[in-house]
C-alpha cells in the first residue's frame, strides 16, 4: 500500500512538474521610422519698422532698427539664404532693397566659425539684402541639430551703407529721385533654410 501511495504521490508531482513547466510565447514585431526633419522658426521680431524721422537718420542711416530671433532644427546639415523685393509706397515708389542690411549672431549651442559660417556677423559686414537669394547662414562642419543648437540674432539695419549695402544715403536717394516720395514703403523678407547631404 506504501507503494501504491508513493507511486500516486510520484506521478502527481510529476504531471504538477510538467504542467508547470508548460509556457507559450508570441513576439510583437516593432518598426521606428526616423525621416528627415527640416524646420525654420522665425520666434520673435516678425514686424520690423524703420522710421526715418531726424536728419542724422537720413544721412547716416539707423544702426539698429530690431532683431529678429530665429531657430532651425534639422537633421541634415543646412544653409540659410534671404531674399527681398524693394520696398514699395503700393503707388509705383520703391526704395531700392540694397537699404535694408542685416547681419547675424549666434546664441545656440553651434557658434559661427565652428559648426555654423556666416561672413557678416558686425554692423559693419552688414549683407545688403537684394532680390536674389544670398546664403546668409552656412554649414561649418555639421550644423544639423535641434533649436538649441541652432538659434540665431538677425540684426536689422537700414540706410548706414555699411557692408555690401547702398552706397548712397537715404538724403542722396531722395534728393535724385532715386525714392520718388516721402510716406511709408513695405516689403517682405524670405528666409529659405535648405538640407544638403
Amino acid at each position: 500500500m506504501k507503494k501504491i501511495i508513493l507511486i500516486v504521490v510520484m506521478l502527481l508531482v510529476a504531471h504538477t512538474t510538467s504542467v508547470m513547466a508548460q509556457t507559450d510565447t508570441d513576439v510583437v514585431n516593432f518598426t521606428a521610422i526616423l525621416q528627415d526633419v527640416l524646420n525654420l522658426s522665425v520666434t520673435a521680431g516678425q514686424s520690423q519698422t524703420a522710421d526715418f524721422d531726424e536728419p542724422a537718420e537720413y544721412n547716416l542711416g539707423i544702426d539698429a532698427v530690431g532683431t529678429t530671433t530665429i531657430t532651425v532644427e534639422s537633421t541634415a546639415n543646412w544653409d540659410v539664404t534671404i531674399n527681398a523685393a524693394d520696398f514699395s509706397d503700393g503707388g509705383g515708389n520703391i526704395i531700392p532693397i540694397e537699404n535694408l542690411g542685416v547681419w547675424c549672431e549666434a546664441t545656440g549651442t553651434h557658434l559661427i566659425g565652428t559648426e555654423v559660417d556666416c561672413n557678416y556677423t558686425s554692423l559693419a559686414a552688414a549683407l545688403g539684402i537684394t532680390a536674389v537669394d544670398q546664403t546668409i547662414l552656412d554649414d561649418l562642419g555639421g550644423n544639423g541639430g535641434d533649436a538649441s543648437d541652432n538659434a540665431f540674432n538677425l540684426n536689422w539695419t537700414m540706410g548706414t551703407m555699411q557692408g555690401s549695402m547702398n552706397t548712397n544715403s537715404i538724403f542722396e536717394q531722395v534728393s535724385d529721385g532715386t525714392i520718388g516720395a516721402l510716406g511709408t514703403y513695405t516689403t517682405t523678407v524670405n528666409l529659405t533654410l535648405t538640407a544638403h547631404p
